[in-house]
């Protein structure tokens, strides 16, 4: 849903000051490839330390069929986080979230809102056993947020450094 609600975004500040792209030029041109590498090698990394959290930490570590299902419920819950939190950097290839009207697509915000509440519902016990997945504790749940929040500072991090050497 946030990918659809994208469609109705505003442009960026200052996009047509800038010099269209030439000829030649395709979708990936410009540095959008290589930000896609790095984002999708990120979110990776992410997912995979979130498993390995979820492998040796957690309620179950008694169990390893069900520690093994912890670390598949925190991959899961990850990717998906992840994902939420990646549309909203999305939202802008240049400028920082962190600016102004970074919430003003009111159907962006009820997809993020919509996406996040679809996701909360697999602490429901129905759910759970629903979607085979298992119930987290506070500290797997951490892990969880903290993963999907590295997502979008690191991704700030190296728009920052980009503007600063002037790529835009």
């Amino acid at each position: 849903m946030p990918a659809i609600a994208l469609g109705v975004e505003p442009v960026e500040d200052g996009i047509m000051k800038c010099k269209p792209r030439g000829k030649k030029s395709n979708f990936f041109s410009g540095g959008v490839a290589s930000s896609i590498i790095y984002q999708g090698i990120l979110e990776g990394v992410l997912v995979l330390g979130a498993y390995q959290f979820g492998l040796h930490v957690g309620l179950h570590i008694d169990n390893p069929a069900l520690q093994h299902g912890d670390a598949l419920t925190m991959v899961f819950l990850t990717l998906g986080l992840i994902q939420l939190f990646h549309a909203i950097n999305s939202k802008y290839l240049h400028q920082s979230i962190f600016r102004k009207h970074t919430f003003s697509n009111k159907w962006f915000n009820g997809a993020i809102i919509i996406s996040a509440l679809v996701m909360s519902a697999v602490e429901l016990p129905f759910m759970t056993r629903f979607f085979d997945i298992t119930e987290l504790n506070g500290a797997q749940w951490a892990v969880v947020l903290i993963a999907g929040l590295c997502m979008i500072l690191i991704v700030e991090i190296v728009k920052f450094f980009e503007r600063r050497a002037g790529k835009r």
